[in-house]
């Protein structure tokens, strides 16, 4: 699939991101530093590679470029707000895991009191006046995945997203419709009286309607006297000569006489001859010529829309019912059989990583950018993410609250083995006299009444309390809680003791910033004999925004009469240590082995499990409120406030190989330092020999290839000397002029560089 639909940045500051350029699609100088970096993100599979006996002065080159290159590397960082503020469009904070259209979050149909780009007016055609409208419809039907289009994060979807976040969607799901709110008869179209309409930005001119499809006039018009040029697609366009039937058209030099009424491919570039006037004077003759990549032609349903890949279009045509007669009446995504349908939709999915999901920061564009729907940014900064950390300690002092006759399971009197919680918010866990009393279900308190605020807390399981009481239910082990204080930091405390067959116990609340009460709460599980069980109760401030209502992580901690580690092995990764158990439509999934940090559908990130599992630990980082998604809907024109993205350096250690050391040259992104003669794969890679090389001293080529998926792009100079300032003209590229796929390099010193 080609997906150049995630390129769009938007949001104040945002700029391009997550696409790569390839083949073809790339071969354009004046477009670099693409494909090798695209929007501030280098390409991994760039190679910078040179002769093997290549002279210092190619090695220079190649060093200028590499660093120009790390210069322009940049690590995207998203900058969330609250709110965005779309003026001219739409925008909604949508929840992670739930679809973007429903009653709740946007509507599944919008229009031009929702985004100003749509149009909502009366056109004419053959003399009457219809109402029309554009309208952006997102089917929010059960596919797949359900609530398509929606917003995912890894533990709902592919592990590969990571702690990021992407739109899923499958096949017709975001479709843009062009609607007749008036009977019309489409099939009375004919070349000489077509329908015209503005579509998706795009002026076109339906000339022949069929039961099958349309043909329409898609390109440019343009009215030309004999010798007027125009440059289209940026190919120069000359009208020739004008015949009573015909006309001579050449594009860049390249001459064809096509005839009036007719198409045809003139050097790359369609020309339909729409009509011609010829005059005795040739300077007076003229005709209407429609020009563009494609100028005239027939459309059926599934078709590739104007300008898409024919053999892999990200967009296609949906027509039905157009000779009928009759309105295009679907307001939703369920059409009656006898409606006109005069649409376009998508022809791409998202499910998963290796479909180039649109991700936050980054839009799904229609064609000619017309529209956008855009992953605008999150609600919570990264920076808002705090760290959590539960961590199996084998021997924890707790002397100091006087529990040395009762715990001394170490051999250390007054030492316990224990899960010890620790964050970086300095009140970041709360914990209530009111969760530990509640009589004979088994809450104890240590003092009557008492509200703590502490960033360390010590959980030690244990068949006693710390004061020394047995346990009054049944001999149940016991969970005693201790905590450090901010005018204590080195001793512990001991708050209570929970009894574990309670599973209503809370054992501390998390305090930070909005995720706070009632929003994550630390429990025991009860019924448990195996492992000390450990959960974090999610629950939002508003129900409806985790499906289900809630979500929790599952801990499961070695037990015998107290904590082992976190598992039944201590210091191993093994199965069941940690679990994602969300409460609607989502599978519950044993995280335990996962590498890769992973989001909740709150937006906890947790953060590489099998690798902390090896020290004992979870580590989590915990957002100051329910993490969402800015959606945003815009045409061109909308401006947007709030969520952004900006861009830090970042790291890069260019690779670089001997020619000798490349195999399989269409595994890279290829700059190829040096001529034939000095580098091999510049004559593989560029049809070149060291006997035919064409350039004198004093000159030097820049060249773009296509490689097989990838591309390779030629640095080489007559003289090492020419490499190294053909090098230097590439690292400064923004004060030459490099376009189409070849440049030629000149100069005698490295100060007196042209590019011609």
């Amino acid at each position: 699939m080609n997906v150049l639909r995630t390129l769009a940045a938007i949001g104040t500051g945002a700029v391009m991101l997550g696409a790569t350029l390839t083949g073809a699609l790339a071969q354009d100088l004046a477009k670099y530093p693409e494909p090798f970096v695209v929007g501030g993100v280098y390409d991994d599979s760039n190679v910078f590679v040179y002769g093997d006996n290549a002279l210092a002065d190619d090695v220079a080159a190649m060093t200028d470029i590499a660093t120009s290159l790390q210069f322009l590397a940049k690590t995207p960082v998203t900058t969330a707000g609250t709110t965005v503020t779309v003026t001219g469009g739409k925008a909604q904070q949508v929840p992670l895991g739930q679809g973007l259209t429903n009653a709740t979050y946007l509507d599944t149909t919008l229009q031009d009191d929702d985004v100003s780009t749509l149009f909502d007016g009366k056109i004419n055609f053959q003399g009457t006046d219809y109402d029309t409208s554009e309208e952006l419809q997102m089917c929010d039907e059960y596919g797949r995945k359900y609530g398509e289009p929606f917003v995912a994060s890894s533990l709902m979807s592919d592990d590969d997203y990571k702690r990021d976040v992407f739109f899923e969607l499958g096949k017709d799901k975001i479709r843009y419709a062009y609607k007749f709110d008036k009977t019309i008869n489409l099939s009375l179209t004919t070349s000489s009286n077509p329908l015209e309409i503005d579509f998706l930005g795009k002026t076109i001119k339906i000339s022949s309607v069929t039961a099958a499809g349309i043909t329409a006039k898609v390109g440019e018009e343009y009215s030309l006297l004999a010798g007027d040029t125009v440059t289209v697609e940026g190919k120069v366009v000359k009208l020739e000569n004008v015949g009573s039937t015909n006309a001579e058209v050449s594009v860049d030099g390249v001459s064809k006489t096509v005839s009036s009424g007719s198409a045809s491919v003139v050097n790359g570039l369609e020309v339909y001859v729409d009509s011609v006037i010829s005059r005795t004077s040739l300077e007076e003759s003229s005709a209407i010529l429609v020009l563009g990549k494609q100028a005239i032609e027939s459309y059926s349903s599934g078709d590739a829309f104007i300008g898409e890949d024919t053999d892999d279009p990200d967009w296609v045509w949906d027509l039905a019912a157009l000779t009928t007669g009759g309105t295009s009446g679907y307001a939703d995504c369920g059409d009656a059989a006898d409606v006109l349908v005069l649409r376009v939709e998508n022809d791409f999915v998202m499910y998963d990583d290796s479909d180039n999901p649109t991700g936050v920061g980054s839009c799904i564009n229609l064609p000619n950018n017309y529209l956008s729907v855009c992953l605008d940014s999150l609600s919570v900064a990264e920076a808002d993410h705090k760290s959590y950390t539960f961590k199996w300690d084998s021997s924890q002092d707790v002397s100091d609250v006087n529990c040395a006759s009762a715990f001394d399971s170490t051999g250390s009197t007054g030492r316990e083995p224990g899960i010890l919680v620790e964050t970086t918010v300095s009140e970041g866990f709360d914990l209530r006299s009111g969760d530990y009393n509640s009589g004979t279900t088994g809450f104890i308190n240590s003092s009557g009444s008492l509200n703590v605020k502490s960033d360390t807390v010590l959980l030690v399981a244990n068949a006693v309390m710390c004061n020394g009481s047995e346990s009054p239910y049944g001999g149940s082990d016991y969970l005693n809680v201790f905590y450090k204080t901010v005018d204590s930091p080195r001793k512990m405390k001991w708050f209570g003791a929970v009894n574990t067959t309670d599973a209503s116990a809370i054992l501390a609340r998390v305090n930070h910033g909005n995720t706070k009460e009632n929003n994550i709460k630390l429990m025991p599980v009860s019924g448990q004999t195996a492992y000390w069980h450990l959960k974090l109760l999610v629950t939002p401030d508003t129900t409806s925004d985790l499906h289900g209502g809630s979500e929790y992580l599952n801990m499961s901690w070695g037990r015998s009469t107290t904590f082992t580690g976190l598992g039944p092995t201590s210091a191993f990764n093994d199965a069941g240590e940690l679990g994602w158990v969300p409460a609607g439509r989502f599978t519950s999934i044993d995280i335990s082995a996962k590498d890769e940090d992973h989001r909740t559908a709150y937006g906890i990130i947790v953060l590489d499990p099998k690798s902390q599992s090896s020290s004992d630990t979870v580590k989590l980082l915990i957002p100051s409120d329910i993490v969402q998604a800015n959606i945003v809907v815009k045409g061109e024109a909308a401006t947007v406030s709030g969520g952004s993205t900006s861009f830090v350096p970042t790291k890069v250690t260019p690779v670089t190989m001997k020619a000798s050391e490349v195999t399989d040259p269409t595994l890279y992104n290829l700059i190829v330092v040096g001529g034939p003669c000095a580098n091999p794969l510049a004559g593989t890679l560029f049809d070149l020999t060291c006997e035919g090389w064409p350039h004198e001293e004093g000159e030097a080529v820049v060249k773009m290839v296509a490689n097989g998926e990838k591309v390779a792009m030629l640095v080489a100079g007559t003289t090492a000397l020419d490499t190294k300032r053909a090098g230097k003209a590439v690292a400064d590229s923004d004060s030459y002029a490099f376009s189409g796929t070849e440049k030629l390099v000149k100069g005698t010193t490295l100060q007196d560089i042209t590019v011609e």
